[in-house]
């Protein structure tokens, strides 16, 4: 019975609190709902026909009824912060984070004699700190100022707010000076956050004396110079040190080494140009350790393998580095990811690389890394990216690379002498993307192992070296589809593949981009490419002896094909026309291609359409064989923003309906055997920026006015009867 007349006691005191609110407080809120506009509409709460202590964003405390917290981040709020806010003497916490709020700090925020935190960060207030603040002295413990625009010198009411254990200017503008010296009174402080904010200069001998130090964020100080200094390392409760996108220079201090807590070290994009000293080997606890792009220099030490709780290890884009990567890596037990990229490393991968079963990814791209991959990193089981491209690795990839590599997504091994892939790979279930571009492959036999992987997307063998046909385990590959958005690529460009292009490789249906330019293929596209290659994309076949395309492309890029590259091949019109069935394309390049005769009509039919990304509609035919005259009908491809006819024996007349090409800013009819005048309609292409119409029989007067008479004289060189600006005046009639 007791029990249920103490519940009962509790809920109506529960209730009675809930239901009251003080007047005082009441008007405060709502003054500050005056002076502020609510593009979430949360202070539609805010009325005076319910309680304030139930309002979204309030809470009371329990005892006395009075408000104590006023939470409002990231809510659009735009305006200011009312003075009256400053009666809510119950008031610990004023949190209005991440809005859009401006203005200054009001004097009477210095009456908030119980506030515990002020975070005002991440809005666009500005103006002096008021001197009142530094009523606040004994209770404040947060003060979030990030994004704060200060006028004047650095508040120096901020080093009398000696309770503060968390200092937050991140971003603040400071431009005034230096870190000021004071900040040391703040004895008490746990992080001091300085990212990306406006101080200059070193950093003051005086915060050693902040021994509670635990984070200390300095980062992206862009105007922050002077060496890392020494009593850094006697900040014994420092966990979280980040010093990286500053200006400070000279050598990694070893006293850095004597931080015990420290779990993140990042000093990148820094000049410092010393090695790394070896006592950073002894920071035990450290979880994350970032030195890159930097001038650091030496050999990376061996003590870093004394790291067991290390999950994070970057040191890449180090030119300065000599050396091996350590064999004591292998000892970090809980690593997680490893760049060494563009550090001028040498010797070889170390085998002992192979124990770390938590790794999932291992960079080290370009280096000068020699030798053999070893077989020990195919016990790697829980790396997903592997990138080794760019170094000096030989020899087959060897068999047991494949055998527990489940995760492994991405394989980038391009650009070294490799000479081939592991037989069976079909333990490689997650692998999607293999680049070996710029190896030493030659031989389709060499990398038949592809054919065993279930989820491959994407394979690049650009410039390897390869000879022969494409075999047909290769052109029945089943590349998988990827989320929408992600390529699905074939790259066999730059080889001396031979042969026709087999027509299993056009009913690859996922395919988005196909590169087979700069080979010795010969025949036409397969009729497949017109039928099931509906997402293509991205599409080069120049450079080849190929003879025309399908005649039906109707499914080809079906509402997505960008570009089309035919050029340097032994086309002919006659083979072309299937091009009219495509549903669009970009960029259709067919210069160089030994096309004789007119250009047909048809040509006006075919759907060149700008793309969404850059606004390019270009049709190139250049350095061909065409003579007749350019088909009127070419007018019709209004969104056409690139045209080119130059290098042909093209005559006659140039058309009065190329004017409709409103799109138009390039075209370039430059060393044909045109005729007659420029047309005066060309002046209502506003968009052109460009029109080369040299080494012609043009004459007659230039149209007068921009865009042609502000173009390059040379444009219209090459035509002894073409006069007018931007070439010399007419001849006036006597």
């Amino acid at each position: 019975m007791s029990f249920l007349v103490v519940l009962t006691v509790s809920l109506l005191a529960h209730h009675t609190t809930a239901a009251s609110c003080n007047s005082e407080d009441e008007k405060a809120l709502l003054a500050f709902k005056d002076a502020d506009q609510d593009r979430s509409k949360l202070l539609t709460t805010w009325s005076p026909q319910s309680s304030c202590c139930e309002w979204s964003g309030i809470k009371c405390d329990g005892a006395s009824g009075r408000v104590s917290e006023l939470k409002l981040e990231s809510l659009g709020l735009t305006g200011t912060l009312s003075p009256e806010l400053g009666s809510l003497s119950h008031l610990r916490t004023l949190n209005v984070h991440g809005n859009s709020m401006d203005g200054p700090i009001p004097s009477t925020f210095g009456k908030l004699l119980r506030l515990e935190v002020l975070d005002l960060g991440t809005n666009f207030f500005s103006g002096a700190l008021p001197a009142s603040l530094a009523q606040l002295a004994s209770t404040l413990q947060t003060l979030d100022l990030s994004g704060y625009r200060f006028e004047g010198p650095f508040p120096s009411v901020i080093g009398k707010l000696t309770s503060l254990r968390k200092l937050i200017l991140e971003r603040a503008d400071a431009s005034a000076g230096s870190i000021p010296s004071f900040l040391a009174s703040l004895e008490n402080l746990t992080i001091l956050n300085l990212q990306g904010s406006w101080f200059t200069g070193s950093i003051p001998s005086s915060l050693s004396k902040l021994k509670n130090l635990q984070t200390l964020d300095l980062s992206d100080g862009l105007r922050l110079t002077g060496s890392i200094p020494a009593f850094l390392g006697g900040l014994q409760n420092l966990e979280y040190l980040d010093l990286s996108g500053t200006k400070f220079s000279g050598s990694i201090p070893p006293s850095l080494g004597n931080l015990p807590k420290l779990r993140f070290l990042d000093i990148s994009n820094t000049l410092v140009s010393s090695s790394i000293p070896v006592e950073i080997g002894k920071l035990t606890s450290l979880e994350t350790l970032r030195i890159s792009g930097t001038k650091a220099a030496g050999r990376i030490p061996d003590t870093l393998g004394n790291l067991k709780k290390l999950k994070v290890l970057e040191l890449s884009q180090n030119a300065g580095m000599r050396g091996p990567i350590p064999s004591s890596f292998g000892q970090l037990s809980s690593l997680e990811e490893l760049s060494v990229s563009s550090t001028g490393l040498t010797g070889q991968i170390p085998s002992s690389l192979g124990q770390l079963s938590r790794l999932v990814k291992l960079d080290v791209t370009s280096n000068s890394l020699s030798g053999s991959i070893p077989e020990s990193l195919g016990l790697l089981s829980s790396l997903e990216v592997f990138w080794a491209s760019e170094n000096l690795l030989s020899g087959r990839v060897p068999e047991g690379f494949a055998r527990g590599l489940k995760n492994l997504t991405v394989l980038q091994l391009s650009m070294n002498n490799l000479t081939g892939l592991p037989t069976n790979m079909a333990k490689l279930v997650n692998l999607n993307a293999v680049y070996l571009d710029n190896n030493d492959i030659r031989s389709f036999d060499a990398i038949s192992g592809l054919a065993t992987l279930p989820e491959l997307s994407t394979i690049s063998l650009s410039r390897c070296k390869l000879q022969g046909p494409i075999p047909s385990w290769f052109a029945n590959l089943n590349l998988k589809q990827q989320p929408l958005g992600s390529s699905c690529l074939i790259d066999l460009s730059f080889n001396s593949i031979t042969g026709t292009i087999p027509a299993a490789l056009g009913r690859n249906s996922n395919l988005t981009n196909l590169f087979l330019q700069s080979n010795k293929l010969q025949g036409k596209l397969p009729d497949s490419f017109g039928k099931t290659l509906p997402r293509l994309t991205y599409s080069d076949f120049s450079s080849n002896f190929l003879t025309g395309v399908p005649a039906d492309l109707s499914n080809l890029g079906k509402g997505v094909l960008y570009s089309l590259g035919l050029e340097h091949n032994n086309l002919s019109f006659q083979a072309l026309e299937g091009l009219t069935t495509l549903s669009q394309v970009s960029f259709l390049t067919l210069d160089h291609s030994h096309l004789t005769g007119a250009i047909p009509s048809w040509f006006s039919k075919i759907r060149m359409i700008q793309d969404d990304s850059d606004s390019v509609a270009v049709l190139r035919l250049s350095s061909n064989i065409i003579t007749g005259r350019i088909p009127p009908e070419l007018g019709q491809l209004t969104q056409v923003t690139g045209l080119y006819l130059d290098d042909n024996a093209i005559a006659g007349e140039i058309p009065r309906s190329l004017a409709n090409l409103t799109s138009l800013q390039r075209m370039n009819l430059a060393q044909n055997r045109l005729t007659g005048k420029i047309p005066v309609e060309f002046l209502a292409l506003k968009r052109l920026r460009y029109l080369n119409v040299s080494h012609n029989q043009l004459t007659g007067a230039i149209p007068d006015g921009a865009p042609l008479s502000t173009m390059d004289p040379e444009n219209f060189a090459g035509n002894p009867g073409l006069c007018g600006k931007p070439l010399s005046p007419c001849p006036t009639k006597p």
